[in-house]
């Protein structure tokens, strides 16, 4: 913790001691040069007195001193006249001693005798008054020959001053006069101590305010930093309990909630319930709208649920878009089915998310204690058993828990665990749909389709274990077998006398965005022999959406590979239509729900026709999926799309059928009118 006081004091008292340090040296340095100031004006002004009276006397005999022996020098009777002349101006004064050179630096008189004679014409204020300039230096003699006496410890104020008769004429000699100024330095230091004393006194009044209010402000601060800690560890136990997304409990408090929930049912015996509420086709959510408005969607949904529960219910985020709902003192079943509901009501509102408007369902799994569930703490467990259940019965539900669904929730992880063993144990097999040209009347290519044949079920369609798949993640080492595998029947086909034929397979989302993608193609090419330009990879749309431009650098590089791209189910995704004028798509497949009524409703035939028009003005390639009967195919030829696919033209069936199926399916006959009679429009064939 920080210690103001303390602080404050320490910085203080240096403060203190610093400030009068550096106020005691700059006054005594001002007060010292005021003294030699004022000092070396008294010398002048007595220099000039001198000069006056004693000069015009004795002018010639200092001019020709140069010319005598310094031993004869101080036995001139001008010396000795000189001395009592001198020594009657200085009486009184505070000069302690007077010296008269000539302009070659010579002695030439002294106050004190024995330093007549003396060359001084080196010394640094002889030489400035020579130049016309006064010099004065304050300096301590502890021991001084004054003109009558010896003198001890003395501040005396030796001066320069250059002699002449008018100041505009020029120097004749020099005077240096010595000043005891001892009482006047004395007096310096007593006013010093004083100023210092005063300016301490003053600083210290001054600390001791400052300290009170210091002290006052350590003691907000000290207060405000437990406030803070308070807050931080409020912050870190609601954080540590809460989800930081959505703001709803999080697991952890979940548990403890639930705990406490289970000890009030069992004291009051009132039935508790769970909810477990999931978001319908998040994922393709988050996919298609990016991570930020998948967050966004479940900010959303944890609001709807709050708005949704009574005040004695807790609302829980126990990971991804699983939300559960502790539901105490329920009076009967038709409680928690009412508040089910009305989720799913305020869930079927429209949802805007940017600049985009989506409508998000929940299925809701519900468990009642007492009640099916026997084991209060099978609650959850239970609760997510019938959530799933209301997922596989149709999504946007509400189902509550009944003991079947625990064999049912057995059989499913039995189905995961065969799912995760049939790649290696070769269970999977690929069927292929042929996919025919109405305008040439040929087959031209195949769609490979995965089954899996199941040891105990039988085949099993792709969409009971696809999902499943992309789960568990095996779906990228599944999609890297099937794509090998349809390249090596590709290749297979043209080797024995089809050569014009070509196989279209299906990626999913991660597999896109696996990372592998592209070696998984040339590896499949490469071992196949296959040539790229008979390989279709599908995409959906919504493979395109999310991270766009990484998406058309990986389409680019496929198509640098030599592959033709596809849409696959187009129209039935998030995205907008800008991507068809970005990527390097070479066809669009129509998907079969516009293409069931495309004959009785006017809008499937609408949205039909508009693609095919938009397909051939970008000069894409158009295929329809699902065609069923031969009036779905007339119309389609009238629109100008003549490569089709679907139960008209045989089902998905196995390779090795494949063959004998191109000899005996006789297209004009089954689309119901003749080959030579349509014309070939550019831009049909699925084929590069």
């Amino acid at each position: 913790m920080f210690r103001l006081t303390r602080t404050f004091s320490v910085a203080s008292f240096f403060g203190i001691v610093l400030v009068t340090i550096a106020l005691g040296i700059f006054y005594k340095t001002v007060a010292v040069r005021s003294l030699i100031v004022h000092e070396t004006l008294a010398n002048v002004s007595l220099t000039q007195s001198i000069s006056n009276t004693l000069w015009p006397v004795y002018a010639d005999f200092v001019a020709r001193a140069a010319t005598i022996p310094p031993p004869e020098l101080i036995r001139q009777p001008e010396i000795s006249r000189l001395q009592e002349d001198v020594l009657q101006k200085i009486n009184g004064l505070r000069v302690v001693k007077i010296k008269i050179y000539n302009l070659d630096g010579l002695t030439v008189y002294s106050t004190e005798p024995k330093q007549i004679g003396e060359d001084k014409s080196h010394n640094s204020g002889f030489l400035k008054a020579k130049a016309g300039d006064t010099e004065s230096d304050l300096v301590f003699r502890d021991h001084f020959s004054a003109t009558e006496e010896i003198i001890v410890n003395r501040n005396l104020l030796s001066s320069y001053i250059p002699i002449r008769k008018t100041p505009q004429d020029p120097v004749e000699g020099i005077f240096e006069i010595y000043s005891d100024v001892t009482p006047l330095v004395a007096e310096i230091e007593r006013t010093e101590y004083t100023v210092l004393g005063g300016v301490s006194i003053l600083l210290l009044v001054l600390y001791l305010f400052l300290l009170m209010i210091v002290r006052r402000a350590d003691r907000v601060i000290k207060a405000h930093e437990n406030e803070e800690r308070k807050a931080q560890a409020e912050q870190i136990h609601y954080m540590a309990y809460h989800d930081p997304l959505t703001g709803l409990a999080n697991r952890a408090l979940f548990k403890d909630r639930f705990q406490h929930a289970v000890a009030v049912a069992a004291r009051t015996k009132s039935p508790l319930g769970i909810m477990f509420i999931d978001i319908d086709r998040f994922k393709v959510i988050n996919d298609s709208l990016g991570h930020e408005g998948g967050d966004a969607v479940l900010i959303e949904a944890a609001k709807r649920i709050r708005a949704c529960l009574r005040a004695s219910d807790t609302a829980c985020r126990i990971g991804g878009d699983e939300f559960t709902v502790i539901l105490e003192n329920l009076p009967t079943n038709d409680d928690a089915a009412q508040a089910a509901m009305r989720l799913i009501q305020k869930f079927a509102e429209p949802l805007k998310i940017g600049d985009r408007e989506i409508i998000v369902t929940a299925s809701i799994g519900i468990s009642i204690f007492p009640g099916a569930t026997h084991d209060v703490q099978r609650l959850l467990k239970d609760a997510n058993a019938a959530m799933h259940e209301a997922k596989e019965s149709g999504r946007n539900r509400h189902v509550f828990y009944t003991q079947e669904m625990d064999a049912r929730a057995q059989e499913s992880l039995e189905y995961e665990m065969g799912l995760r063993k049939a790649l290696q144990n070769g269970e999977f097999l690929i069927f292929y749909q042929p996919r025919v040209n109405t305008a040439t009347g040929k087959v031209v290519g195949a769609e490979a389709l995965l089954r899996w044949q199941h040891p105990s079920r039988g085949i099993i369609a792709p969409d009971d274990f696809i999902p499943l798949l992309e789960d568990t993640g095996l779906v990228i080492p599944v999609g890297e077998w099937v794509l090998l595998q349809a390249c090596r029947q590709c290749q297979d086909w043209h080797a024995a006398g089809n050569p014009a034929l070509s196989v279209s397979v299906n990626l999913s989302m991660k597999q896109f965005r696996s990372g592998s993608l592209l070696a998984s193609v040339r590896r499949a090419l490469k071992e196949s022999g296959l040539p790229p330009r008979f390989l279709e990879l599908e995409l959906t749309e919504t493979v395109l959406v999310d991270d766009a431009e990484q998406a058309l650098d990986l389409m680019r590089e496929l198509k640098d590979i030599g592959v033709s791209i596809s849409i696959d189910d187009f129209g039935t995704g998030y995205s907008s239509l800008n991507y068809l004028r970005r990527f390097p798509i070479d066809l669009l497949k129509i998907d079969s729900s516009f293409i069931r009524d495309v004959v009785h409703n006017r809008g499937d035939a609408a949205i039909t026709t508009t693609i095919a028009v938009m397909a051939k003005s970008l000069h894409l390639g158009i295929l329809a999926e699902g065609v069923e009967t031969r009036e779905q195919a007339r119309f389609l030829k009238t629109i100008g799309c003549h490569d089709m696919q679907g139960h008209l033209f045989g089902p998905a069936i196995p390779a090795e059928d494949f063959g004998s199926q191109l000899e005996t399916l006789d297209v004009p006959k089954l689309a119901g009118f003749e080959p030579k009679s349509i014309p070939n429009v550019p831009g049909n064939s699925a084929v590069a």
